[in-house]
């Protein structure tokens, strides 16, 4: 065998190993009311593009999929409305699509997937006033009247996810229900979608906490406004006051602020119990010293929600700072400190005289307190 047959070989056996290990879903499907010709665009994450076209009401496609993910089908043709089927996939998944008209998003969905089937139950729900919609937009309806059955269509969704399991077709549709809220001035539905988050939070699996923080901060957006808004005015308390400090700048900024008396800062977070305990524990010592040159400092940063914290810290008496997570991370890391609670004394010269990782006890902070006070 020559040099250059040799070579050949090879290649082809590369070749044939990266098709061997190329993964693809199969999407099949068939409605009479499609017309031939139709355009079949199909895609995953963010793109699409055709994929096939109709004859006899028929289609197929094959997409590349390497793991579980969500992928999308539309039409362009007489009859097709401007939405997209959702469909979840998996390699060497197949899926059937089936319907009698051209509302594609109320189609059958035909899939051994669970997140399709907790998909399917949303459509079946809210099937009614899913067909209106979309009947209105073929329409070019008026956007008033389009906007009034989006928003029923949302109370119907919020109306079944507590029901429904929670994985990533609930996740998605909340997600989406939430975006809407935090965009429109007058959403009509805010306490229940309160409701309806903090359910499938509570339920939810480890792996959905990125999108669950999403979710959070876009139900809750207004009122962390209204929050930055009425805390703005507030001597004692600062949100987000400082976010323009850099990281290694902000600790010294904050003491700045407090020449000439003694300093305890505590690192804490709304969810962290013991940082709680040790604000209770904390309290007869803040009484005692009342009068006297010392200052209590509260540092957070946004892994605790803006409205939790806010709630919070009007029953823990001293200075509140909410600050970015560089920056919250940077002081942390100056202390040579991995978790919370972390406390930290300064005497009025400005010089750090203690430090603990967790709470020290009351005699403790009493002791090192009264002496930096001197």
């Amino acid at each position: 065998m020559n040099k250059k047959t040799f070579i050949t070989m090879m290649l082809a056996l590369v070749a044939m190993a990266g098709l061997a290990q190329t993964k693809t879903a199969t999407v099949t499907g068939y409605s009479p009311a499609l017309k031939d010709g139709t355009l079949v665009f199909a895609g995953t994450g963010s793109t699409s593009t055709v994929v096939d076209t109709v004859q006899a009401g028929r289609f197929a496609y094959t997409l590349p999929v390497v793991e579980f993910t969500e992928s999308f089908l539309s039409f362009l043709g007489e009859g097709c409305p401007r939405s997209y089927t959702l469909i979840f996939l998996r390699p060497d998944v197949t899926v059937k699509v089936t319907g009698n008209d051209c509302l594609n998003p109320l189609w059958k969905v035909e899939s051994p997937i669970p997140e399709q089937q907790t998909q399917n139950r949303l459509t079946e729900y809210c099937r009614d006033v899913r067909t209106e919609a979309l009947q209105m937009d073929l329409a070019n309806a008026p956007r008033e009247k389009r906007d009034s059955v989006t928003m029923e269509l949302m109370k119907q969704q919020m109306d079944i996810l507590p029901s429904l399991p929670v994985d990533a077709a609930t996740i998605r549709t909340l997600l989406g229900i939430s975006e809407t809220a935090m965009i429109r001035k007058d959403f009509p539905y805010m306490e229940q979608l309160k409701e309806v988050e903090k359910d499938i939070a509570a339920r939810a699996p480890k792996e959905f906490e990125e999108k669950l923080a999403e979710i959070h901060s876009y139900v809750y957006a207004k009122d962390e406004q209204q929050i930055a808004g009425e805390l703005a005015g507030n001597e004692s308390v600062f949100f987000k006051k400082y976010d323009g400090v850099a990281p290694e700048n902000i600790l010294q900024t904050i003491l700045d602020k407090y020449k000439g008396k003694a300093v305890l800062i505590d690192m804490w977070e709304t969810w962290c119990g013991p940082c709680r305990a040790g604000h209770k524990a904390m309290a007869p010592i803040k009484e005692q010293m009342k009068g006297q040159n010392v200052q209590f400092i509260y540092i957070a940063s946004p892994s605790s929600p803006p409205t939790t914290w806010q709630r919070m810290i009007t029953d823990i008496d001293g200075h509140h700072y909410y600050l970015t997570e560089e920056q919250n991370h940077y002081i942390l890391q100056h202390f040579e400190s991995s978790g919370i609670p972390t406390y930290a004394i300064y005497d009025t010269k400005g010089h750090q005289t203690y430090k603990s990782i967790g709470f020290p006890g009351n005699d403790v902070i009493r002791k090192e307190l009264e002496a930096a006070s001197k």
